[in-house]
């Protein structure tokens, strides 16, 4: 609320003949605008399909911020992912038998448990391609022996592992 303290002849309710002894020159004055707009529907914003990037010289510099139409860029897996997945399930798992082969030699295991002798037939094919190597495949003190020739086999594979992940790295979209 604002009180105005002019003097307005145009105002009906401002008397000049005031009988008082102090004229009253304070009038109320209310003002109130209201403004209502209509509300425009939220835009829908569809990304455009995915264009390939365009070919850059070695070493120039791209602004990333620039508009070429395209702006989305896809995040699925590149074409290779799964592969590798499978690579390395396949490669882990034999790392874990290979390892449970050393300890069972080690620690003396009883090889009649099926168990044990699975895990011995299953890991043999593995570890025939690396006997030989040295002069000494196994290292034994009493009954416990340490099977050299699983030791390197178990850093040949990873060898070979990590060969077969550079391998697809090459054609994958993501580096990893």
């Amino acid at each position: 609320m604002t009180h105005d303290h002019r003097n307005d002849p145009a105002d009906p309710g401002h008397d000049t003949h005031d009988t008082h002894d102090q004229p009253d020159e304070t009038r109320v004055v209310e003002r109130q605008t209201y403004v209502e707009r209509e509300r425009e529907p939220e835009p829908h914003y569809d990304p455009p399909p995915a264009q390939p990037a365009a070919q850059q010289p070695a070493g120039s510099q791209v602004n990333v911020n620039a508009d070429r139409g395209g702006g989305y860029v896809e995040t699925a897996p590149g074409p290779l992912y799964y592969a590798r997945r499978v690579v390395s399930l396949l490669f882990g798992i034999l790392a874990v038998l290979l390892a449970l082969r050393i300890v069972f030699l080690l620690l003396v295991a009883n090889e009649t448990n099926p168990i044990v002798d699975g895990i011995y037939a299953v890991t043999e094919p593995f570890v025939a391609p690396f006997r030989g190597i040295f002069n000494f495949d196994m290292v034994g003190v009493g009954d416990a022996t340490l099977d050299v020739a699983a030791l390197v086999a178990l850093i040949g594979w990873f060898l070979i592992y990590l060969l077969i992940m550079a391998i697809l790295s090459v054609g994958d979209r993501r580096r990893v």
